[in-house]
Order: C-alpha cells, then sequence, then structure tokens
C-alpha cells in the first residue's frame, strides 16, 4: 500500500507547511527530528524561484517500512519521483526477499549448485564478502543458519540447545561462496547446506540504488528511510544540510542522544534495542556471532555510520557493534575512510571520528563526545 501527503514549500515558512508532513513521519518512524527555522520571509520573486512541492510517501515491503520526503518543483515531478520509489522497491522485494520465491531465496534453495542471479545481487553479493573478510566475519553474510535457528525478531523466544548452535555454526563460513560472471550472466553458488542472508547489507544497498535513480530522475533533493537506514539526497535547502536524529536506545522512538548533518550519504544506525527477546532475565539481541553461534555479547549499545555508501555504512554497522568498543576503536584507527559514532552501554560516552566533529550536535546533555583521530582523515 503507498501513501502520499503533498505540501507546498516556501523557504522562511517552511514550519508552519512541514508540520503536518513532520506528524505523519514522526507516526511511522522516521528518524529525523523536526527543525526550527527562523529564516527571514523570502521576497515574492525569491518566493516564485525557490518553491517546491514536497511528497511525503509511505510503503510497505522488505518486512519494512519505506518512508520517502520527496522534492520537487512541479506536482507532477514529485509523484513521478514516488511512483519510482514504489517500484523500485517493490523490484527489489521480488529480488531478495527470503521469505519468497525471489532469485536471491534460490540461490539458498539450490544450495551446492551455481545459480544465475541479477547484477544486483551479484554486486551486493561482491561487497558484502569483501567486508566479511575485511571484519574478520564480524560481519557474515552466511550467518542465516544461525539466524533461521534463533528466529530473532521473527517470533523467536527460545534459546536453542547447543547441539543445534554447533551444527548451524559448521554452516556460517563465507569463504565457501563464489560469484562469477560468465558471457554476461552472472552466477552465485554457496556451500551444501549454507543459508546466505543478507539482512545485514540489503537496506544500505537498496538505498543507495533508490537514491541514483532519484537523481538520475532529476530529483536534487529529498530523503529516504528505509526501516531506519536514512539515505540523505543533497541538502534539504541551499546551505542547510538535512538532520538526521539518533535515536536514544533506552527511550521511546524519537527520543534522540545527537544529531547528524547529512547531504549525500547515509546515515545508518545499528544496535539490539529493537529486536531482542527475554529469558529467564536475560535479553538475547538479533546480531549473532558466527563464533560462538549467540548473540553478540558487546559493551555497545549502538553504532552510526555515515558514509557515501550505504551498503558499506549497513554491514560496518553491524560488524563494529559485534566487534566491541576496543576492537571497534581499533578498526576505526586503521581505517579513516569509516565515519562512526559508537555510543558506549552506559549511555553516556560516545567514540566519535573526527571528520564529524562539524555533522554532530549532541542532544543529551549527559553525553560524552569522545573524538578519535583517524589514520589519514
Amino acid at each position: 500500500m503507498l501513501r502520499h501527503s503533498l505540501s507546498f514549500l516556501v523557504p522562511g515558512r517552511t514550519l508552519r507547511l512541514l508540520a503536518v508532513s513532520l506528524a505523519i513521519a514522526a507516526a511511522i518512524g522516521f528518524s529525523f527530528p523536526p527543525e526550527s527555522v527562523s529564516a527571514a520571509p523570502a521576497s515574492a520573486s525569491q518566493e516564485a524561484e525557490a518553491a517546491e512541492y514536497e511528497l511525503d510517501t509511505t510503503t510497505l515491503h522488505m518486512g519494512t517500512v519505506v518512508s520517502a520526503k520527496l522534492l520537487g518543483k512541479t506536482p507532477e515531478a514529485v509523484k513521478r519521483y514516488a511512483e519510482l520509489v514504489e517500484s523500485e522497491v517493490k523490484r527489489y522485494d521480488d529480488m531478495m526477499s527470503v521469505h519468497k520465491e525471489t532469485p536471491l531465496n534460490e540461490v539458498n534453495r539450490r544450495a551446492g549448485e551455481a545459480v544465475p542471479v541479477t547484477p544486483e545481487i551479484a554486486e551486493m553479493s561482491r561487497m558484502a564478502l569483501k567486508i566479511a573478510d575485511e571484519t574478520g566475519s564480524a560481519f557474515e553474510p552466511m550467518i542465516g543458519p544461525l539466524v533461521n535457528l534463533w528466529k530473532i525478531g521473527f517470533g523467536g523466544n527460545e534459546v536453542p540447545s547447543d547441539e543445534a548452535i554447533k551444527k548451524a555454526i559448521e554452516l556460517v563460513d563465507h569463504r565457501k561462496v563464489r560469484v562469477w560472471e560468465d558471457k554476461g550472466q552472472w552466477f552465485m553458488q554457496i556451500g551444501k547446506g549454507q543459508n546466505v542472508d543478507m539482512g545485514a547489507i540489503a537496506k544500505g544497498y537498496i538505498g543507495q540504488k533508490l537514491a541514483e535513480k532519484l537523481v538520475v530522475a532529476g530529483a536534487t533533493h529529498g530523503l529516504l528511510d528505509l526501516g531506519g537506514n536514512v539515505v540523505a539526497i543533497g541538502e534539504k535547502f541551499p546551505g542547510q544540510p538535512w538532520r538526521i536524529g539518533l535515536q536514544s536506545p533506552d527511550k521511546e522512538r524519537g527520543s534522540y542522544f545527537a544529531v547528524i548533518s547529512a547531504a549525500n550519504e547515509s546515515v545508518i544506525t545499528s544496535g539490539a534495542y529493537e529486536r531482542n527477546f527475554e529469558k529467564n532475565g536475560r535479553r538475547y539481541g538479533h546480531i549473532l556471532s558466527p563464533v560462538t553461534g549467540r548473540p553478540v555479547t558487546t559493551d555497545i549499545a549502538s553504532v552510526t555510520i555515515v558514509d557515501s555508501h550505504g551498503a558499506r555504512a549497513d554491514a560496518l554497522c553491524t560488524a563494529l557493534f559485534a566487534m566491541g568498543w576496543d576492537k571497534a576503536e581499533a578498526f576505526l584507527r586503521a581505517h579513516p575512510e569509516v565515519h562512526a559514532v559508537l555510543l558506549k552501554e552506559n549511555l553516556e560516552d560516545a567514540l566519535v571520528s573526527e571528520a564529524l566533529r562539524n555533522k554532530i550536535q549532541p542532544y543529551d546533555s549527559n553525553l560524552r563526545m569522545h573524538f578519535i583521530e583517524q589514520q589519514g582523515s
């Protein structure tokens, strides 16, 4: 189902015109907070030149709410962008969902065989394998057997037996995966009994590709939210970046510990505070370790990555969260191209890449930000 809300924007009057749109966005879980606007009123000529139409659209695919704030010079333009969002998200859902018959799910069904796949699946899978190597499997795209065993976030509320976990671990190894091209056709092959799970990279990849499609279609600025994976297209207005709220793990949705200014990049956050279950007084999060076969034990509450490559940002969020504070800090020091915000489990200390110093604004008065110098940053 696709829902639209159309508004007419003029700089200097944004707050009044966006009131309804922001209320809708908050209701569906958009990750950016309302902004106070204090710009001086624009002249009639400036208004005529700068005025735009905004369309807020919401659809449900891939088991998540996909929201978009789309801007354009005409109602026809923003409607065209909205239709593009709907068609592309559906196309990727039909291509990559593991909950129905799709080309990616066919790889799992025919584990051990060479299976034809789309160029998009091949590209995403090659990225996933590369990041798995770089992170020592802290991000592991072949985590599927463990995900299917625990089912956290999909109705699972029981701790599997040690024997079942051990059997599943034996199948978790991205080094057994091959992706190659032959005469213009891409193929993918996983090991027998294996199960690929791109849940920790797919939304980031799709968001990035969707933004690229919108830009080609003529969009110059807008905001996409794929279940909390946010992509900022251009700036909100010239000289005014989008402001993306970073969710406080211990508070209700819409409460932020900090805000990131973003333009032409993805802002993706990962944590175990939304998908988990409790058993015998212990909480089990959805991010699983390929080594222990159990939810990771970490001293990090959440990880946010700011990157122009959405797929990389998505995968690295999971990896750094799984690493824990010390290993994640060491990884960041060795990888200056990765810009991150790590919130410690005490919810008071945040490790922030120096490159984000001028982009981050604390919202929690108790937050202590520690900026980290990265080699070559």
